[in-house]
C-alpha cells in the first residue's frame, strides 16, 4: 500500500489482523522503501469525506496519521506545502503594533503591500522555512517560521551550500495574532495535523491546542486556568452540557495525536532551533 505523509511517500505490508476489520500489523515491504511504522498497528478509517490511515503503537496511542490516496502522491510537494500553511495563515500585529501583517496562501501582505511567498520543502516535506521575494528590502531572504501561543515567531536564516548548514542569522520578528474572532489553533479542527510540527511546540502549548479544540465546539472547562484562558476569546461559546458535544471525524483524530505527543516529556521532543 502507498500512502502520504506530509509529502514523504512510505512503503509497507498491511497485514489483515483477524477478527478486526480495517486493522492491520504493519510490516515492510520487500523492497524495504521507507517504513516507520515497522510493527505497529494500522487503522483504515473513512468518515465524513476522510481516508486516512491511523497508526498505533504498543500502547494504542495514535501516532501518525495519513491520507490514504494514490493521485496526491503526484502532487505530494504541494499538498505537504499548502497542509503547513494552514498553521501561519492569520492576521498578526509586529510586537512595535506599528506593523500589521497578514499571512495568506500565496502572498504576506505587511501593511496593504502584498509580497509573494513559497514554503521551502525538502524531500517533498515542508520544512518551516518561507522563501520571501521581496528584492532591494530586508525582508528579501529566506525566514524559518514557527507557531506560538499567541503567533508565530519569524526568523531570518543564513543559507549554507547544504540544507543542514542553515542557521538562524540573528534577526526576527515576533507576530502576534490580531483577529479576536478566530481561535489561534482553529486549523486544527479544519486539517490534518503531523507530529512532525508538533516538536516546535512546547507540552503546554499542546494542552492550549488540544483544548482549543474542544473550546470551538463549547466545551465547559473544569479547570481554572481553561477557563480562563478561554473565557477571554469572544468565539468561545460555552454550551449548556458538555453532553451535548459532539466533535468532527478529524478533531477526534487530532485530539488523540496531540494526547499521545503529550506523553513525552519536553526535554525528548521539544526542538527550539532550525
Amino acid at each position: 500500500m502507498n500512502a502520504m505523509d506530509e509529502g514523504e511517500e512510505h512503503e509497507f505490508v498491511l497485514v489483515p489482523v483477524t477478527g478486526k476489520a480495517e486493522t492491520y500489523r504493519v510490516t515492510d515491504s520487500e523492497n524495504h522503501y521507507v517504513n516507520e511504522y515497522d510493527g505497529m498497528t494500522a487503522k483504515h478509517m473513512k468518515k465524513e469525506g476522510w481516508d486516512v490511515i491511523g497508526f498505533y503503537n504498543s500502547k494504542n496511542q495514535l501516532t501518525a496519521l495519513m491520507e490514504n490516496t494514490k493521485n496526491l502522491a503526484m502532487h505530494y510537494e504541494q499538498v505537504t506545502a499548502d497542509r503547513w500553511k494552514q498553521q501561519i495563515i492569520g492576521e498578526y500585529e509586529y510586537s512595535d503594533g506599528n506593523i500589521h501583517v497578514t499571512c495568506g496562501s500565496q502572498n504576506i501582505t505587511v501593511n496593504g503591500r502584498d509580497i509573494p511567498y513559497d514554503v521551502v520543502s525538502f524531500n517533498g516535506r515542508a520544512t518551516g522555512y518561507v522563501d520571501i521575494r521581496d528584492t532591494g528590502t530586508e525582508l528579501d531572504g529566506t525566514w524559518e517560521v514557527v507557531p506560538t501561543l499567541d503567533g508565530i515567531q519569524v526568523y531570518s536564516i543564513q543559507t549554507g551550500e547544504f540544507f543542514t548548514d542553515w542557521e538562524r542569522s540573528g534577526q526576527e520578528f515576533k507576530l502576534v495574532e490580531s483577529n479576536p474572532n478566530v481561535g489561534r489553533f482553529d486549523y486544527a479542527t479544519k486539517n490534518l495535523l503531523n507530529p512532525q510540527f508538533f516538536r516546535h511546540y512546547k507540552k503546554s502549548t499542546l494542552r492550549i491546542m488540544r483544548n482549543a479544540i474542544m473550546a470551538r465546539n463549547g466545551y465547559r472547562f473544569q479547570s481554572k486556568d481553561l477557563q480562563d484562558y478561554f473565557g477571554k476569546e469572544p468565539w468561545y461559546k460555552p454550551a449548556a452540557s458538555n453532553d451535548d458535544i459532539k466533535l468532527s471525524f478529524i478533531e477526534q483524530l487530532n485530539v488523540e495525536l496531540i494526547k499521545a505527543e503529550e506523553e513525552s516529556p519536553d526535554h525528548e521532543r521539544y526542538i527550539n532551533e532550525p
